[in-house]
């Protein structure tokens, strides 16, 4: 994981020296960018200044408008791929059910990961805290020999809401989960996050929007 990470960060490691790391697969069934999945995967991390902060280093989505903007506002380095979000096994024939399979497939005849997860209970939002995610956007010179048109660690702080139930209670529940990576691959590497132990898992459905970005850290400066 630590190749996966820019200068000037290190990974913020568990007390058994492993990283800490999320993934999280995404359902936007309405936004600027019209309907669309995405999945990536988030690393803890500290800077010099021994700050903590999640870092993303590999991100897929299926719709073209959001990753254009997501490369190019905040350097997301987003890449096209097939997703299947599928409950219970109807998607292939079966009868749907409690579980949620979520499948990347990049390219279609090649099954990278499946998430699964089970909601058990409702979890209170307490039970929930983050950082701020960063991002290394890297802009490659449009010449030869010249120095790249950007290269930054930019800082986003998105600002989320719970949405609630008819009696008031937050939509976010806690579940057992599963992560099979399928394949190791050079060129999308999340066998790299392969998990050793699972910590927790939980889905929340919640509004929220990504204001510009803050540059923490300018390389070329």
């Amino acid at each position: 994981v630590s190749a996966l990470i820019p200068k000037g960060l290190r990974i913020d490691a568990t007390a058994e020296g492993a990283a800490y790391c999320e993934v999280r697969v995404c359902n936007y069934h309405w936004s600027a960018f019209g309907p669309f999945h995405e999945t990536y995967v988030i690393a803890r991390v500290r800077d010099d200044n021994d700050d903590p902060y999640y870092f993303l280093p590999l991100i897929f989505t299926d719709n073209e408008a959001p990753l254009a903007a997501g490369r190019e506002l905040w350097g997301y380095p987003k890449k096209l791929a097939l997703m299947s979000w599928d409950w219970g096994g109807a998607g292939t024939g079966g009868a749907l059910g409690e579980q949620l399979a979520f499948t990347v497939s990049r390219p279609a005849s090649t099954p990278l990961f499946t998430a699964t997860f089970t909601p058990e209970r409702q979890a209170d939002p307490s039970e929930r805290s983050g950082h701020g995610v960063l991002s290394h956007r890297l802009l490659p010179p449009s010449q030869v020999g010249r120095p790249p048109a950007a290269d930054e660690l930019v800082l986003l702080a998105s600002s989320k809401t719970l949405q609630r139930d008819a009696a008031g209670n937050p939509k976010l529940w806690a579940g057992r989960a599963s992560l099979t990576v399928h394949v190791d691959s050079d060129a999308d590497p999340w066998h790299l996050f392969r998990p050793t132990r699972m910590l927790g898992a939980y889905w929340q459905i919640s509004d929220f929007n990504l204001p510009m970005g803050r540059v923490l850290l300018d390389y070329l400066a």
